[in-house]
């Protein structure tokens, strides 16, 4: 709070000089008055003194610097959304007086305080009511801060909150699109793990539900190699091994029924190919087997070989465990029947008579 405080109110300090020191009276009053509201806490009336100045004054340089100093009331007054846009104010009309980096940094910062939850109240000055806020602006500043600053130290995180937030809407594509920057634009960042594992699983899951020409499931297995390369023993590792395998034999059955369709169409030697292609470069998969089979009877010339198949099962065997049976008779449930206790009510006298029957 100290350092919010302190950024602020420099912000404003360093824009006094060239605002009082301009021939623009009506401005310099009204950003006078908005220098008095801000020693006094007034933080909400400072940031409308000081617009009055932006809209009084005739020179850029103190429309600017009034701009700058509602960048700083709106700090301070907790108004992140109106102090966005301000500073996208400074950077469109005045880019010339404005710390073009400082700034899109706040963006950046800005929008990591929306993704955590923070909301500019709907109206000011009922903003202790805590459910009366505007409304979720996340993806606006994370957009223009990514378009002012592609390559900034924030961005990867950035798409990375944005991927997740499209995922939530539905928006699977975007999402895609945003983990896809980061994967080939930050190798050397915290998120391109993350942005890995999310590329891969994402397209696993649109793979599995029906993939045409087959471009998830290849685009699942490159990220899941790039993964499995890059961190092995990570604790995602039998997961990320799994999908690929399955993957694995999506692709090795398209192959195959490509190669059924030919065999169908009389087309002996491209259902050959296919086949050839099954064996050869999914050995692995259930369906190699088979395709060797009906390769053999398809080429008169092809030799059939050892699969390079590893002992033990293809995918990761978890144990289950039965759920243990209640040791006694339950009366009731939390939160059944007025039930507010934490715990569940036996029934004592079943459990009685039944310790009576034992005895």
């Amino acid at each position: 709070m100290i350092e919010k405080l302190k950024s602020a109110l420099l912000l404003i300090a360093a824009s006094v000089s060239l605002v009082l020191c301009g021939d623009d009276a009506g401005a310099t009053k009204a950003y006078q008055k908005g220098l008095e509201l801000v020693k006094a806490k007034k933080y909400y009336d400072a940031l409308k003194s000081f617009s009055d100045a932006e809209l009084l004054a005739k020179s850029n340089v103190i429309k600017a610097n009034s701009v700058r100093a509602q960048i700083g009331a709106a700090k301070l007054a907790e108004l992140p959304w109106r102090e966005f846009e301000l500073i996208e104010t400074l950077l469109k009309r005045y880019p010339e007086f404005a710390d073009v980096a400082a700034m899109v940094a706040r963006e950046y910062e800005l929008g990591d305080l929306y993704f955590r939850g923070k909301r500019e109240p709907a109206f000011y000055a009922m903003r202790m009511i805590p459910w009366l806020n505007g409304p979720d602006k996340t993806v606006d500043i994370y957009t223009a801060a990514l378009k002012r600053a592609p390559y900034a130290s924030h961005a990867p995180s950035a798409r990375l909150r944005l991927a997740f937030i499209y995922d939530q809407k539905g928006e699977v594509k975007k999402s895609l699109n945003e983990l896809r920057i980061v994967e080939q634009r930050f190798p050397d960042s915290s998120a391109y793990k993350l942005a890995l594992l999310a590329l891969g699983y994402g397209c696993y899951e649109l793979a599995m539900r029906g993939d045409g020409d087959g471009r998830y499931a290849a685009e699942c297995a490159e990220m899941s190699r790039k993964f499995l390369k890059k961190y092995p023993g990570d604790p995602s590792e039998v997961m990320v091994k799994r999908n690929l395998q399955r993957i694995r034999d999506i692709q090795a059955q398209r192959l195959y029924e490509m190669a059924e369709f030919y065999r169908k169409q009389g087309r002996s030697e491209a259902a050959g190919r296919y086949l050839a292609r099954v064996v050869r470069e999914y050995p692995e998969t259930d369906i190699a087997p088979k395709s060797e089979n009906e390769l053999a009877g398809l080429d008169k010339t092809f030799v059939p070989g050892d699969f390079p198949r590893k002992g033990g099962p293809r995918f990761e065997r978890y144990k289950g465990f039965a759920i243990p049976a209640e040791a006694e008779s339950i009366l009731l449930v939390p939160g059944e029947k007025g039930n507010h206790n934490l715990l569940p009510v036996p029934d004592l006298k079943n459990y009685m008579n039944k310790e009576e029957s034992k005895k």
